[in-house]
This record gives structure tokens, sequence and C-alpha cells, in this order.
């Protein structure tokens, strides 16, 4: 009966892919796509980041799915700026019909977009908010958004009495900014909800120390909310030394592999996990859209989703925990 019962849906989901190809294929003509180059430019290539190597899957599936060459740079480290403007530069060289591309926050990188305009190849901004004059079609993470999710969990979690650390990484980045705002306006009808906030870069000794010196001198602070992985890391350490009980809330953002493990451990009461997948997807779709003459939205906003240790296992969250792995 299982096994039928397995067929059955077997049958129904070839049947709806092959509607969803159809329709696909009608509403963006592959055929006039055959010729079209597309450059995705990445804030890293580095095969450790979960993060970037599922949204390079999103792109290699839309590219696949439109029939267009795709051609992926990025830089080894996420904040090597001079890799990542050489490799646009070197993209606007061989000027493809489109680039997509993820920008990491740099003095610089104004004037470089503009470059691509200039050339006339179609431009469209994934995930990092930028001012720029016309503003360049956008593909990105909801990060007020995500922002607002934390601070409602972090709510909830301390049964609406929070004092909160805030862990950031830098003063000059726009998404972090952007995530602490969201924050800011969930816990706003909290009172003395929001005890700091602090910066720790990329590092995770330094939001380890940090966190240590809170724990020991501030035991009004309950939870912390850290916006990037090396503050989740370095906190995560300093609560299982100094926080044995469990008693307070540590919220994170994305879902790196030690993430999740910690997630799973309870060390971390939840994670705030972003559709990568949808960026590279929907970057390489929007991109093309342009090079074909359609008109595409100026800001596309992707939702995240709040992930805990009891809902961790539900299949769509499994899907974006482990998005390299098939779910039986």
């Amino acid at each position: 009966m299982r096994k039928h019962r397995f067929m059955i849906l077997l049958v129904l989901f070839l049947v709806t892919a092959a509607v969803y190809a159809s329709f696909s294929l009608n509403l963006f003509d592959v055929s006039d796509h055959r010729n079209r180059t597309v450059t995705v430019v990445l804030k890293t290539q580095n095969v450790r980041s979960d993060y970037w190597q599922t949204a390079n899957m999103g792109a290699q599936t839309a590219a696949k799915e439109l029939g267009v060459r795709l051609d992926v740079q990025g830089p080894l480290q996420e904040t090597d700026a001079d890799a990542q403007i050489l490799a646009l530069r070197e993209a606007i060289d061989r000027k493809p019909d489109a680039i997509v591309v993820a920008p990491i926050e740099d003095a610089r990188m104004p004037a470089v977009l503009e470059d691509v305009t200039e050339a006339g190849i179609k431009l469209v901004v994934m995930d990092t908010p930028l001012a720029l004059k016309p503003m360049p079609v956008v593909v990105s993470s909801n990060h007020e958004q995500a922002g607002r999710l934390a601070g409602e969990a972090i709510a909830g979690l301390t049964k609406g009495k929070p004092t909160v650390a805030i862990f950031r990484d830098s003063p000059d980045s726009l998404v972090s900014a952007k995530r602490y705002e969201g924050i800011y306006q969930a816990l706003r009808p909290y009172a003395d909800s929001v005890f700091g906030s602090y910066y720790c870069g990329d590092s995770e000794e330094k939001a380890y120390e940090t966190a240590i010196s809170l724990l020991q001198l501030n035991p009004e602070v309950n939870a912390f909310i850290t916006l990037n992985e090396a503050a989740t890391l370095g906190v995560a350490k300093a609560l299982k030394e100094v926080d044995t009980a469990g008693n307070h809330k540590l919220i994170g953002f994305d879902s790196s592999l030690y993430e999740i493990q910690l997630l799973d451990e309870g060390t971390v009461s939840a994670l705030v996990v972003q559709k990568p997948f949808n960026l590279g997807y929907l970057g390489v779709k929007t991109a093309m859209m342009l090079v074909g003459g359609n008109k595409a939205e100026k800001a596309t906003y992707i939702d995240s989703t709040v992930v805990t240790r009891e809902n961790m296992s539900l299949p769509e969250n499994q899907k974006l925990l482990f998005p390299f792995t098939v779910i039986e």
C-alpha cells in the first residue's frame, strides 16, 4: 500500500514538473536566449561558503531552464573587494548580455557598476543595498524583514521581557544596518529591550570575548542576536562556558553546518535562514527579462524564515538547511 501511494505521488510530481517546464519554456522562449550570456559575480566562490554555493546553484538552475550560457565568477574571500572589482572589469571587457552581481561593500563599487550600464550591459544587483543613481534592478533578501523576525522571536523566547545584546559586523555594513533596523522595530514596544550594539567584524574570538564580558558583568542581559556566523559561533562558545543552565537565548543568522549543529544541540535557540537559491535563480531570471526587453520589478525582496529546534525537521526547513541534500 505504501509503495502504491509512493508511485501515485511520483506520477503526480512528474506531471506537475512537466506542466511547469512547459510553462517556463513558453514564458521565456528558450530559443531566443540560446546565444545569450549572463555573468554572475558572487561575493565569494569559496566552496566552504554554503550560502553562495547555494546561490550559485540557483543561478545554474535558471540558466539551464532558459538555455543561456552562464559564467560564474567571484573572489575566494568574501571581503576581497579588489578581486571582485577585477572580476567585474574583466566581465565588462567580455561584454556579456547581462551581469548579475552581489557586490562587496566598497567605496569604489558604485563607479564600477556604473561602468557596467554605460557599456550597454544589463545589470542586476543581488543581496547588497547600494546608493546608486539611477537605482539598478535589485533582487535581494529582505534584510529588514529578517531583522523583524529575529526581534519578534527573541521577544517570544524571553516571554515579553527581552534585554538583548546585538552583535554586528561593521558600522559600514548596509545589510547589518537593515537587519538592525528590523530588530529595533520589533523590540520597540518592549521597554529597555536593546541593551547595546557591539561590532565584532568577522572575528569569532572578538565576539566570544565580548559575550564573556557581558555575561560576567551584566546579569540583566538575557538574550543575544548575532547578525553573522562568526558572531553566532563566538557567542555560542561563551554561552557553553558560562551559561551551563541555558538561561540565555541566542538567535543567529544564516545556516552554516556549525550553526545548524548548535541549533540541534540547543545552544542556539533559533536561526533566521535566508533563501540563497531563490536569490541566484531570480537574479538570472530577472536579468534575462531585461535582456529580452521586458519590464522587471525595480526591487524583488525574498523573505527569510525562522527555524527552531522544534521545527527544523519539517521538510520545507530541511530544504533550507540542507539545500544540497536530496530529502527522501
